[in-house]
C-alpha cells in the first residue's frame, strides 16, 4: 500500500512525511543532510509519488495515518512537513506508542489557528476561496495556480515543467480532501494535543502566511516539551529550499534526545 525510500544509517529510526503535492523526492536532500542521525523511511502519502491512491471511500488522513503505522515496527522520530505535518501529528494522538519525538516543519493544521488567533484564520479562509472554489467546479488548473501561489516555493507556475503541472493539477482533489482534518478537525485532534509527552520541535519559516504563526502559537500552548524556531529567509517550502538549515535544526534536536538503546 505504502510506497517508501529507505536512506540513512544512524543509530535512531525515522519517518519522515512529505507535504501535500509532492512525493518522497522532495526530501532527498533533507534526508542526505541526516543520514548520520538516523535510519529513515520516506513515505510517499495516498495518491502521491507510488503510494496507493486515495480510496475515496475512506478519510483521506485516516488512509495516511494508517498507511504510516504500517510502515513502524517500533517507535521511531517523527518529521512532517505542512500536510505530512498534520499526519505527524496523528501518529502522536492516535498512536502515541510509535512515537519517539515529533519533528513538525509547518505542519498545516488550520483549525489550531482558530484558537490562538481567529482573525488569521479566517485570513487563511479567504485565501482559500480560490483554490477550494475552482476544484469545486472542476477547473483544476485555476486551482493549482491559486494553491501553488499560496503554499508553494515562491516560484512562477510558469516556470514548471509540464510534468510537474500535471502532477500537481491531477492531485487536486486530494487538497479538497483534506479540509475536512485539516479546518474542520474532523478527528479531534487539537482537543488532545496535550497528551502528547514526546519531545516536539516546531520549525517555521520567517516569510511564511501569518497563520502559520497562529498554528504553531496554539501548538506551543498545547504541547507541554515544545520547542520552536525560525528559519531565517524561509518560506512554507523551508525543508526544500533551505536544507542545510533545517537539518541543522533537527540534528541539534536529535542530539538532545535519549538514544534509543538508553531506554528500557
Amino acid at each position: 500500500m505504502a510506497h517508501f525510500i529507505r536512506s540513512g544509517h544512524g543509530p535512531e529510526d525515522g519517518l519522515l512525511l512529505h507535504c501535500m503535492l509532492a512525493n518522497a523526492r522532495a526530501l532527498d536532500g533533507l534526508t542526505a543532510k541526516l543520514a548520520g542521525d538516523m535510519q529513515m523511511l520516506s513515505m510517499d502519502l495516498p495518491g502521491h509519488g507510488q503510494s496507493e491512491d486515495w480510496d475515496t471511500a475512506r478519510d483521506y488522513a485516516e488512509m495516511a495515518r494508517d498507511m504510516a503505522v504500517g510502515l513502524l515496527e517500533r517507535p521511531a522520530h517523527i518529521v512532517g512537513h505542512s500536510y505530512g505535518g498534520y499526519v505527524a501529528l496523528r501518529l502522536a494522538v492516535d498512536h502515541p506508542e510509535l512515537v519517539r519525538s515529533l519533528t513538525l516543519i509547518e505542519p498545516v493544521f488550520f483549525a489550531a489557528a482558530k484558537h490562538s488567533d481567529p482573525a488569521a484564520f479566517k485570513t487563511y479562509e479567504r485565501s482559500s476561496r480560490a483554490f477550494i472554489g475552482a476544484i469545486a467546479v472542476g477547473d483544476l488548473v485555476s486551482a493549482a495556480r491559486a494553491f501553488t501561489a499560496d503554499w508553494g516555493d515562491g516560484k512562477p507556475w510558469e516556470s514548471m515543467k509540464p510534468d510537474a503541472m500535471d502532477y500537481i493539477i491531477e492531485r487536486m482533489p486530494l487538497v479538497a480532501a483534506s479540509g475536512a482534518s485539516i479546518v474542520k478537525d474532523s478527528g479531534d485532534v487539537f482537543d488532545r494535543l496535550s497528551e502528547i509527552d514526546v519531545p516536539c520541535l516546531l520549525i517555521e519559516g520567517q516569510n511564511s502566511p501569518p497563520v502559520m504563526g497562529a498554528i504553531l502559537t496554539a501548538l506551543v500552548g498545547q504541547i507541554a516539551n515544545t520547542q520552536r524556531v525560525e528559519v531565517e529567509d524561509a518560506g512554507h517550502m523551508a525543508p526544500l529550499t533551505h536544507v542545510p538549515e533545517v537539518a541543522a535544526l533537527i540534528s541539534a534536536f536529535q542530539e538532545g534526545q535519549p538514544r534509543s538503546s538508553e531506554i528500557s
